[in-house]
């Protein structure tokens, strides 16, 4: 393999639509802000760049260490480096087998670490102690997620790192504004980031038993059930935009459409789960309203299409109930006239 397709596995950059998709809902409900507040300005699209960078690199310096610390871990176990054996046969499949060295690993760590710190400071001097609160809370989340799987809470803290919090600070970051129809869409979207990993754990149940890792599946210790509760979790989501729809007055078949065009991935993923534990021979068939699902052909190939067909459908759930919606809060969004941080009533204001 080439350097560049290297790099690319070593960062599974393949989960990046998971922090982009809701960075562009956050860009689509802000781009309206500057022209009713009369602000727009240059560095408006300036900060989206920027913006971006940093979120990529700060997702894929959370992949790449995430490998890091289950190698390392391994290691400090008394296992050889050859010896390791994840479920999942990719990965950290470039530390084992000596493509990239730990030394190498952390050199790139720090880099991208560093490169998203002097974005985060460029953004504090921009918008002041609120983005850097954002910042300590997802210092706290990505510190506390390599040891969230020990209490079963590792679906719920990545859901509120690619949810609320990627969301919520983004629109600040951009706007310099919070508005609770944003806070509410990011709920609906961390939602269905948990829905990924939920259906990602799933499939590790049994390698997540024998190691004692506490995943939701784990905990809920019943496979049917967990897949019952993926489905009440895509149907609380699309509660959420039922109710900003009605709150605010907006035409409920607006808001309609990002559901419609999720159901058919949606329903699939559930049958491909139900399928998945009671082991049928399963045809791996990609359509084109199951989203992009790249180098399939390869996957089959190398034998793990059995897992990736389910996470690639997990994956696109998001994806397109992030972008479709993002479109239509491009056209139907309005942002609050004015948010005072010191009030915290306007979640009650806002649901009653």
């Amino acid at each position: 393999m080439d350097m560049n397709k290297n790099l690319k596995e070593l960062l599974r950059t393949y989960s990046l639509p998971m922090s982009v998709a809701p960075f562009i809902l956050a860009l689509c409900c802000s781009i309206k802000t500057p022209f009713v507040f009369g602000i727009l300005d240059n560095s408006f699209f300036l900060n989206a760049i920027l913006l971006l960078i940093g979120i990529i690199l700060i997702h894929l310096t959370g992949n790449l260490f995430d490998d890091y610390l289950d190698v390392k871990s391994a290691l400090d176990a008394g296992i050889p480096l050859n010896e390791i054996n994840f479920k999942n046969k990719k990965k950290a499949r470039l530390i084992l087998n000596k493509t990239y060295s730990l030394k190498t690993v952390e050199i790139i760590l720090i880099s991208m670490l560093i490169s998203a710190f002097i974005i985060g400071l460029y953004f504090i001097s921009q918008r002041g102690f609120t983005i850097l609160s954002y910042m300590i809370i997802a210092v706290i989340l990505c510190s506390f997620y390599p040891i969230s799987s020990k209490y079963g809470l590792s679906e719920i803290v990545i859901g509120a790192i690619f949810g609320p919090l990627l969301i919520n600070a983004s629109y600040f970051a951009l706007t310099g504004q919070f508005d609770p129809k944003v806070f509410v869409f990011s709920i609906a979207s961390g939602i269905m980031t948990s829905v990924l990993l939920i259906t990602h754990s799933l499939m590790d149940y049994e390698y997540d038993v024998e190691t004692g890792k506490k995943t939701l599946p784990v905990l809920l210790n019943n496979k049917n059930l967990t897949i019952n509760f993926i489905s009440f979790l895509i149907l609380i989501s699309y509660f959420l935009l039922t109710l900003t729809s009605y709150r605010y007055g907006v035409s409920r078949l607006i808001f309609i459409i990002p559901i419609l065009c999720t159901i058919p991935v949606g329903y699939k993923l559930i049958m491909s789960l139900y399928d998945y534990i009671e082991i049928k021979n399963v045809q791996f068939i990609p359509k084109w309203y199951y989203g992009f699902m790249e180098n399939f052909e390869e996957i089959k190939k190398e034998g793990f299409a059995y897992f990736m067909f389910r996470f690639y459908l997990a994956r696109n759930l998001g994806i397109i109930f992030n972008i479709v919606l993002a479109i239509v809060c491009l056209y139907a969004f309005v942002p609050v006239q004015k948010f005072e941080f010191i009030q915290f009533n306007f979640i009650n204001q806002f649901l009653f």
